[in-house]
């Protein structure tokens, strides 16, 4: 008995030692003191594909920050590894920004071409001044080629395509590219931003904006693909046709469009905001279309029998704005009025655009990271698709999801009172009655008003201060 005792406990430590030692970090320093370095935390590697080669699955290759440039630090290849390849602290925008691959134009920052799937991971990284092969004019500063990669929180900007996708082109994979800013990329026919054939990518969370394509999709453009765009702002790209967005799939694709800020995007000839080509098939829920430019079709233009499904968005210039107008499903919920975002001039400058929504309840201010208080609310609010998930946005909200790239996170502007947990217009009985139902409850409530975890004496100080509070 006493043996089999010792040897369940000497398991039970060597199952410690095992799950702690599942991976490695292998270091890299463009300031290392040796060439090449050995990957040790005191001797790193001066490049990156030799650090990448010496990774196994669960790897981590963690990059400090510098300029990596040169031969190794550029077409980073993972060789169908499951391994994170990250900047210090890829969450941190300082690192992001200082932690730079720059093939300085003579080829890719990564390339993806060997099965890599979503355990292959790059983080915390800005990709810059990349050039697609002439070879394979594809994808300036990343290609993806059968492989579906994760890349998330990361800067792409000034790629060139000979073909298509400035910053990042995909052919048959289903990456996900999550927080993420493509800008200043262009390509010279197809997808300024990104670009992507036979694909079912994942966009998530990003800022696509200042690219150019010289014929299509100045910030997106997709062929037979079926995309989920999500949370994304689409600003300031141009393109002859489809400034920002544009669909041209044919087939049994359709692509996806939830919670976008489309703004600002210049065509020279149709489809300012999006263009969709050719048969195409393409849903878009929950955004927010303004301010766009073409010649035709200021914030859509539809063509070649083409379908568009529309749903609780807000579109400048309504079911007009469709121009030319072929198969246009105009649903429920749509309106056409001033979105109030918290800074916009579209003659004014970009960098001093923040599109928040203005909020009397609160709006979340990314320069005074806190949440300030406007003169107006923005009629956006609230006024999403009432199936979405409202729960991760800051409570109090109308329990339905704001329209535009903000909708449904945590920096969804607010609205209403705190106390009306029934959201009638009133703190009255109905809503202490909520309060007290989930007395000395643990968990995620929004009658924990304090955030503290519970819901218990410091809430019903907070409700009793909005005691027969109206709208």
């Amino acid at each position: 008995m006493f043996k089999a005792k010792v040897l369940l406990i000497i398991s039970f430590i060597l199952s410690i030692v095992s799950t702690s030692s599942a991976f490695n970090i292998i270091y890299v320093d463009a300031n290392g003191p040796n060439d090449p370095g050995t990957g040790e935390f005191n001797d790193p590697f001066l490049r990156i594909q030799d650090a990448i080669d010496l990774a196994v699955d669960s790897d981590i290759v963690e990059i400090r920050p510098g300029i990596y440039t040169g031969e190794g630090n550029y077409d980073l290849d993972p060789n169908g590894k499951s391994i994170t390849i990250c900047s210090i602290n890829p969450n941190d925008p300082n690192n992001i920004a200082n932690t730079i691959i720059d093939p300085n134009w003579a080829g890719r920052g990564f390339y993806f071409n060997s099965n890599e799937d979503a355990n292959c991971v790059v983080a915390g990284l800005t990709i810059r001044n990349a050039y697609s092969a002439p070879g394979v004019p594809y994808g300036g500063c990343v290609y993806c080629y059968s492989s579906s990669p994760t890349i998330r929180d990361c800067i792409i900007k000034n790629g060139q395509a000979l073909f298509s996708g400035g910053g990042l082109h995909c052919t048959s994979c289903k990456p996900r590219i999550i927080n993420c800013t493509i800008t200043g990329n262009s390509a010279d026919f197809y997808g300024g931003g990104i670009s992507c054939y036979n694909s079912s990518l994942e966009i998530i969370g990003c800022v696509i904006n200042d690219n150019t394509a010289f014929e299509d999709g100045g910030g997106l453009c997709w062929f037979e693909s079926n995309p989920t765009v999500i949370n994304c702002i689409i600003t300031n790209n141009k393109a002859t046709n489809a400034g920002g967005i544009n669909c041209y799939s044919p087939g049994e694709t359709e692509a996806s469009l939830v919670n976008c800020t489309i703004t600002r995007n210049c065509a020279t000839n149709f489809g300012g905001g999006l263009c969709c080509q050719d048969g195409s098939s393409t849903d878009v829920k929950n955004s927010i279309i303004w301010a766009n430019e073409a010649e035709q079709g200021l914030q859509i233009s539809l063509l070649d029998n083409s379908t568009l499904t529309v749903s609780y968005c807000n579109i400048q210039g309504g079911e007009g704005a469709v121009d030319p107008c072929e198969e246009l499903i105009w649903g429920s919920g749509n309106i056409d009025s001033d979105p109030c975002f918290a800074s916009f001039d579209p003659n004014g400058d970009p960098n001093t655009w923040d599109f928040h929504l203005q909020s009397t309840y609160g709006r979340w201010d990314p320069n005074y990271d806190g949440w300030v208080y406007d003169a107006d609310t923005s009629v956006c609010i609230d006024a999403a698709d009432l199936t979405s998930d409202w729960s991760s946005e800051p409570w109090p909200n109308g329990k339905r999801v704001n329209m535009g790239a903000y909708g449904g996170t945590q920096q969804a502007s607010m609205n209403g009172n705190p106390g009306d947990f029934d959201i009638d217009g009133a703190v009255n009985f109905e809503d202490f009655c909520e309060l007290a139902d989930k007395w000395r409850l643990e968990g995620v409530f929004i009658e924990d008003l304090s955030g503290n975890g519970v819901v218990e004496f410091a809430d019903l100080h907070k409700f009793a201060e909005n005691w027969l509070w109206q709208r």
